[in-house]
C-alpha cells in the first residue's frame, strides 16, 4: 500500500470517529504543515521519509506495542 493510500485511509477514519468531514486544510493545520506540502503527500508526489521510517518499523511490532508507544507519544504533547 502506497503511503498516499494510507495517509488517505487514516484521513478517512479520523473524520468517521469525529463524525464530520474534515477538509484538507483542516488535517494540514492538525499536522503542523502547509496545504501543498499535505496535498503533495495525498497525491503521492512527495513522501516524508520519518514517516515512512516509522511505518516500516511499526510493521516490525505487534498491535499492543504500536498502542503503547503513540499513547506515550500523545501523552508527551498534551504537557
Amino acid at each position: 500500500m502506497k503511503l498516499s493510500q494510507i495517509l488517505k485511509k487514516i484521513h478517512a477514519l479520523i473524520e468517521s470517529k469525529e463524525i464530520q468531514n474534515i477538509s484538507q486544510q483542516e488535517m494540514a493545520n492538525r499536522l503542523g504543515v502547509s496545504l501543498r506540502t499535505y496535498t503533495e503527500w495525498l497525491r503521492d508526489v512527495n513522501q516524508p521519509l520519518a514517516m515512512r521510517a516509522i511505518l516500516d518499523m511499526f510493521s516490525q511490532l505487534n498491535d499492543d506495542d504500536i498502542v503503547k508507544i503513540v499513547r506515550a507519544w500523545q501523552t508527551s504533547r498534551v504537557k
